[in-house]
């Protein structure tokens, strides 16, 4: 047997085991587990690799009962009793609204773009339900995607291509650079690729000639109609007039990290076809739609979208929250929340956030030093309809670190945020969506350099 058949040999066996010890009835620290539940709160964490936090050791997943969820009594241990999620970086996990099912898609690795859907049946009782789809021929082996609308994810994967010049070295003339937009769309409930789509896509004819180009692009979302697809984009800035030469004799421009960024955009695609791409764009700020790892744009209850902005720091005014019309399928010109604002903070830096319904939404944000740097982790909640806020007191605010965090549960009127320093025990903190009143919840036990990033 070669090395390559006994790698999936071992990985075949591994499955196997985890399969059969997934089914057993045992319990973590402090819970005494029934065998059924009407909806299951799942906790996610990611574990180390070479550096404490980077979140690069793959994920481990445990299913609890909402009671168990919002009792401090008991402790929850997602590193030594979960189930580890096929992946061979941090998985990127979306859950159904009623909490029966996982979905992930393998980040990088030699199975990176593979679809998995996991049928939970609590404790580390997750079972395979239906069958793997490979996406990687579409989106790469690391695509960004999520949950847009229930039963249908959306992956996308942007990639810009080198830069367009004239003349011939070394008198050229940089001219634009476009991207290479991938996206396709999968059948949840009956796991398939349902439609696929790859164009080149550039800006406008001044912010080309600037350097302006989109380079990386997430966080999909379907509208109100169902009739467009909303993908947030983060946009960079090339010096046209200074570059150094590759190995392989290509001008490559220099990043101009000085000049104005861009104002916001998002890429719109008929959906479900998507087909006709275009670019709307916000002079409301100047930050990033495309988030990092978690949801930044949602359908609001009154059929509006509501999305999250990065990147913009002190001198930006912080993050921001746009609205896309559901009238116009483009951004409301008289429409903005700023988080620092309705705070009365300086730099804020969204790192999640959840739409709880009626104009309310629960924030995790850091705040940007003078440096740049992001620092503390803080919750908050606010309505959308009068520009207000309120931020929580919770433990050990300038030890949280937010980075990695991909989700934030929903159950009702309940809101789940898993809250624990880097290596360190923490809680379930749940949040009431009409009252605001917070309860501490279940104990979180930490591993040194893990980190628990999503509560579903």
């Amino acid at each position: 047997m070669n090395k390559k058949q006994m790698k999936h040999a071992l990985f075949g066996a591994a499955i196997v085991a985890l399969a059969i010890g997934g089914c057993a009835k045992d319990s973590g620290p402090g819970i005494d587990r029934p065998g059924e539940s009407d909806r299951w709160i799942t906790i996610s964490g990611a574990m180390m690799d070479d550096e404490a936090g980077d979140g690069n050791g793959g994920t481990m997943v445990y299913s609890v009962t909402p009671e168990q969820a919002k009792d401090p009594n008991v402790s929850i241990n997602v590193f030594d009793d979960g189930m580890h999620v096929k992946s061979q970086r941090t998985a990127r996990l979306q859950a159904s609204a009623d909490g029966k099912f996982l979905y992930n898609i393998q980040y990088v690795g030699d199975d990176g773009g593979i679809f998995n859907k996991y049928a939970v049946h609590g404790g580390k009782d997750f079972r395979p339900d239906g069958p793997e789809v490979a996406t990687a021929d579409y989106v790469s082996t690391s695509p960004r995607w999520l949950k847009a609308i229930e039963g249908v994810g959306v992956a996308v994967r942007g990639t810009a291509n080198d830069a367009v010049y004239i003349g011939e070295l070394p008198n050229i003339v940089y001219q634009y650079t476009s991207t290479k937009i991938d996206a396709i769309t999968l059948d949840l409930n009956d796991p398939k690729i349902t439609a696929n789509t790859s164009f080149e896509l550039r800006l406008s004819e001044a912010e080309e000639a600037a350097g302006y180009h989109i380079w990386r692009i997430d966080m999909p979302v379907v509208n109100q109609a169902k009739d467009k697809v909303y993908i947030g984009a983060g946009v960079r800035k090339l010096n046209p007039i200074s570059y150094t030469l590759g190995d392989d004799g290509v001008p490559e421009f220099d990043r101009d990290n000085d000049a104005p960024a861009a104002w916001a955009k998002t890429i719109v695609l008929d959906y479900p076809s998507l087909k006709n791409p275009k670019v709307i764009t916000s002079s409301q700020t100047r930050g990033s739609t495309n988030g990092y790892r978690s949801t930044m744009q949602y359908v609001g209850t009154d059929g509006h979208v509501y999305q999250a902005t990065t990147g913009e720091g002190i001198s930006g005014g912080g993050s921001k929250i746009l609205r896309i019309s559901k009238n116009t399928d483009d951004y409301d010109p008289d429409y903005v929340f700023s988080l620092d604002q309705a705070l009365g903070v300086t730099g804020s830096h969204i790192e999640a956030w959840k739409y709880a319904g009626n104009g309310i939404g629960f924030v995790v944000y850091s705040l940007v030093d003078e440096e740049g740097d992001r620092t503390s982790g803080h919750i908050a909640r606010i309505d959308l309809n009068n520009g207000t806020g309120t931020k929580y007191s919770i433990p050990n605010e300038t030890a949280l670190n937010f980075r990695q965090i991909q989700s934030i549960g929903i159950d009702g009127n309940d809101v789940y945020i898993a809250v624990a320093p880097i290596g360190q025990d923490g809680n379930i903190y749940i949040f009431n969506t009409d009252t605001g009143e917070m309860n501490v919840g279940a104990k979180l036990i930490n591993k040194t350099g893990n980190q628990y990033i999503g509560v579903y």
